[in-house]
């Protein structure tokens, strides 16, 4: 695939680089082992102009097309692993806004982003749904004057650092699919309350744990358009597309030193570097294939996603997901085994890598999942209005 950048792409591309090398990839191990938010990169984000990704550029962002978008956020990720897929989740709340919100809600937050550096979340899982948005258990109940809003989601990233974060419900009175609403809360808010701990193998400066809602009142302004209008538009199977990106992105971090690794060391009783053993080269070349494939397929979806309908971004997004878990699983994996026991070490960053992607690639669909909606599509099981594959597909957490 042929992939012209302009100038201005260029320009950002090269500032998402210079941002992985310089700011977010030596804070990554300190993250990880801390298990906490990684503020100091989200703030090295916002300076340098990259917050406002999925912001209108008539609203101060870069308003990216997502060919453009899934690349930079690629490149966030090979510097870090959480820092690039908390500004994908970020930046998704930005695209509901714009395709939800009154004009008078996106002054204030799209505001609250290229001005403030302030950081949203989406929260849409709930503790007895597997896979996905979960909205039945959370529920939005007109009120006078506003809303009440009472239930229970769990993997709530960015949970206790967030602005306000995107509360995927259902309006009271609606079924599960016409009462679908979203609701931009203040973390502030009385009857949040964040519960439990975020100790996991990866992903850890994602810091995602459980929040609780009781009696949480909301004004109008905190909630976005009317109820089944959310899930019409296109808009969260998005996730899947950066979530492709993060996997790329970490698992190239992980090719990347293991090319280094072999060219710069030897061991007794060869001669020569680990480069020159047929069996590392075909590690390397087996890892390099993989990722091409599995980028080639991102790429070609986010260049046809804005021209494309629900359905046809719910395909897409399975097809890169799917082949952007299988890439970077196995190279993860073959790293550590390429350079041997000694990747064991923490001072070596595959041991993060790896964890990372082990643990982000859970996110939905899961690979059986996005195989369903890829075979649906294929058989023509089902049309272009399929409520069930769109809804298969919706990526939240």
């Amino acid at each position: 695939m042929d992939v012209t950048l302009t100038k201005d792409q260029k320009d950002i591309l090269e500032k998402a680089e210079w941002l992985a090398e310089e700011c977010l990839g030596p804070r990554a191990a300190e993250y990880d082992r801390e298990a906490r938010h990684p503020v100091e990169s989200w703030k090295d984000v916002w300076k340098q102009g990259l917050l406002g990704l999925a912001v209108p550029r008539e609203y101060g962002g870069l308003g990216l097309d997502m060919l453009t978008y899934v690349m930079t956020v690629e490149r966030l990720a090979y510097g870090c692993t959480s820092t690039g897929m908390t500004v994908h989740m970020h930046s998704v709340v930005q695209r509901y806004i714009d395709g939800l919100a009154t004009q008078e809600q996106k002054q204030v937050f799209f505001s609250d982003v290229i001005e403030k550096g302030r950081m949203f979340g989406s929260w849409g899982s709930e503790p007895e749904r597997r896979g996905g948005t979960g909205v039945g258990d959370t529920v939005l109940a007109p009120k006078s004057g506003g809303y009440e809003l009472n239930g229970r989601k769990h993997f709530c990233t960015m949970a206790g650092a967030t602005h306000r974060s995107l509360v995927h419900c259902t309006m009271e009175g609606y079924d599960k699919v016409s009462g679908y609403i979203l609701a931009l809360v203040p973390e502030t808010t009385p009857g949040v309350s964040i519960v439990g701990e975020w100790d996991t193998i990866g992903m850890r400066a994602t810091v995602s744990p459980a929040v609780h809602f009781e009696k949480c009142m909301l004004t109008e302004d905190d909630v976005l358009g009317e109820p089944g209008k959310g899930d019409k538009l296109g808009i969260g199977q998005g996730f899947g597309l950066g979530y492709s990106a993060v996997f790329i992105g970490a698992a190239q971090k992980a090719l990347n030193f293991v090319k280094e690794y072999a060219n710069t060391h030897q061991f007794d009783p060869e001669p020569v570097p680990l480069s020159h053993s047929l069996v590392v080269q075909r590690h390397v070349a087996e890892m390099t294939m993989a990722l091409e494939g599995a980028r080639l397929v991102l790429y070609n979806g986010a260049s046809k996603w804005e021209k494309s309908n629900p359905y046809e971004r719910a395909v897409l997004g399975a097809r890169a997901k799917y082949l952007a878990t299988e890439a970077s699983l196995m190279v993860t994996s073959k790293a550590i085994q390429t350079v041997g026991g000694r990747s064991a070490h923490r001072s070596l960053p595959l041991d993060r890598l790896f964890r990372d992607i082990r643990t982000c690639t859970l996110m939905p669909p899961n690979p059986d999942r996005a195989l369903e909606i890829i075979g649906r599509a294929e058989l023509n099981v089902g049309s272009e209005g399929d409520d069930m594959l769109t809804r298969l597909s919706s990526y939240v957490s």
